[in-house]
C-alpha cells in the first residue's frame, strides 16, 4: 500500500464539507484558528504563486495569501497513523476561543503539571536558555536548549516588586513589559503585571514524526503529495524517518527532565501512540512497566486517535498512557550515563526572568 496523506489542514483527506474547505483554502489551523505555519514541514516546502500556476491551483486558495504552507497534518504509512504536525499534538486557544482541542491540552497539563490550583495559566513558547555555570567539581559547564513550552500559574504582581528582584527600575520594566506586549494594569496607585508566573515553571516538550525526504522525480515529496492530493489526483506521501524521531527525542530526553525535576516541577513529552509503539519494539524499553497515575521525573504522554469527532469535523485526540520513571543515577565519573544528563542546571528564577519579557501563547 502507498504511503498516504491522512489529513490535510486538520481534516480527513476525503473529508468535502464546508468547513474542511474553508480551512484549506484559507490555510488556517482549525486547532488554534490561526494561519498555518506549516507545522512540522521546512519552510523550503511551501508553495509560491508560480508553483501553484504550473499545477492549476492559483484559484484554489485565497488571494492574499502569497506562500502557501502544505498542511499536512499526518500521514498513513503501512495502515499506521503518523502525525508529523506539532500542532496537532498540542496547540491551544486563549481563554475566549476555546475549542475541544484547547481544552484537551488544558486537562493534560492541569492533571501532570506542578500548578497553584484556580489560577490562571500562562504558556510561553520557545524559551532560549543560555547559562553558564560551575557543576559539583567546580569545573565551568554550559546549558544550551530551547524549551518548547514553559508553562506556570500567573496572578497579578506588582511592577515594583518585580523591579526590585531583578535590581531595574520601575519605569525600566515597564517599558520592557510594554514592548514585549504583556498586559499592564493600573490601580491603587500602582502598576500591576497581570500575568506573572507565581508558580512552579514547568517545561513541556513536543515530539512529533519527521517525514523522510521523498522522491522528487517519483512525486513523493511533502510539496508534490499535497499537490496531487488536492487534486484528487492518484499520490504517494513520503514515509517517516523512525530513527531520526527517536534519536532527537532521547538526546534531550534526561536533560530537561532533569530541569524540571531540580526546579520541583515536572517536564512532559508529548508524544503519539505510533511513535511510544515504535520505542517498544525497537528498544530494551519496556513501556508497559512505566504506565502511571502521576507524573514522576521523566513524563512522556502518549495520545491516540479516537472515534469521535471535534466542533470542526476533525477526529478528537484523546489521552493513551502516561508513561513515568525515574532519571537514571550516575554511579561514577566514568558512568556513561553522564552523556544523558546536564553538566550545569539553570535557576528557575533565571527562567523565570527571561520568560516575563515575552508575551505568552495563550492564558488559559
Amino acid at each position: 500500500m502507498k504511503n498516504q496523506i491522512y489529513e490535510l489542514y486538520g481534516h480527513l483527506l476525503n473529508d468535502k464539507t464546508e468547513i474542511a474547505e474553508t480551512h484549506r483554502r484559507n490555510c488556517t489551523c482549525p486547532f488554534y484558528d490561526g494561519l498555518c505555519d506549516g507545522g512540522g514541514n521546512r519552510y523550503q516546502t511551501f508553495l509560491n504563486k508560480k508553483v501553484l500556476e504550473n499545477n492549476g491551483l492559483e484559484s484554489y486558495f485565497e488571494a492574499n495569501i502569497d506562500l502557501i504552507p502544505p498542511g499536512v497534518f499526518s500521514l498513513l504509512v503501512k495502515d499506521t497513523k503518523w502525525i508529523v504536525c506539532p500542532r496537532r499534538v498540542f496547540s491551544f486557544t486563549n481563554e475566549v476561543t476555546q475549542n475541544f482541542h484547547s481544552q484537551f491540552v488544558a486537562t493534560i497539563i492541569k492533571k501532570y503539571c506542578d500548578l497553584i490550583e484556580n489560577e490562571k495559566i500562562a504558556i510561553w513558547s520557545e524559551a532560549k536558555i543560555k547559562y553558564s555555570g560551575k557543576n559539583d567539581e567546580d569545573e565551568s559547564k554550559s546549558f544550551d536548549y530551547t524549551f518548547d513550552y514553559v508553562i506556570a500559574s500567573v496572578a497579578p504582581r506588582e511592577l515594583k516588586s518585580i523591579a526590585n528582584d531583578l535590581g531595574i527600575t520601575v519605569r525600566k520594566l515597564q517599558n520592557s513589559l510594554e514592548r514585549s506586549g504583556q498586559t499592564l494594569s493600573f490601580r491603587n496607585d500602582e502598576y500591576y503585571m497581570e500575568h506573572y508566573p507565581v508558580g512552579k515553571l514547568n517545561i513541556i516538550e513536543v515530539m512529533t514524526s519527521s517525514t523522510s525526504g521523498g522522491n522528487k522525480n517519483k512525486g513523493t515529496t511533502i510539496q508534490q503529495s499535497f499537490i496531487n492530493a488536492l487534486k484528487d489526483e492518484d499520490h504517494e506521501s513520503p514515509g517517516i524517518n523512525y530513527r531520526q524521531v527517536w534519536a532527537r527525542m532521547v538526546s534531550q530526553l534526561i536533560v530537561k527532565s532533569q530541569i524540571g525535576a531540580s526546579w520541583g516541577s515536572k517536564t512532559l513529552w508529548i508524544v503519539q501512540d505510533s511513535l511510544t509503539n515504535y520505542i517498544s519494539k525497537s528498544t530494551d524499553l519496556n513501556l508497559k512497566k512505566l504506565i502511571s497515575e502521576f507524573s514522576k521525573e521523566v513524563n512522556i504522554v502518549s495520545l491516540k486517535y479516537t472515534d469521535e469527532f471535534d466542533e470542526n469535523g476533525c477526529i478528537k485526540l484523546g489521552l493513551k498512557n502516561l508513561y513515568a520513571g525515574e532519571i537514571p543515577k550516575v554511579t561514577g565519573d566514568t558512568d556513561f550515563n553522564k552523556l544523558l544528563q546536564a553538566s550545569v542546571i539553570p535557576e528557575m528564577e533565571l527562567v523565570r526572568d527571561k520568560i516575563i519579557m515575552k508575551t505568552p501563547k495563550a492564558i488559559i
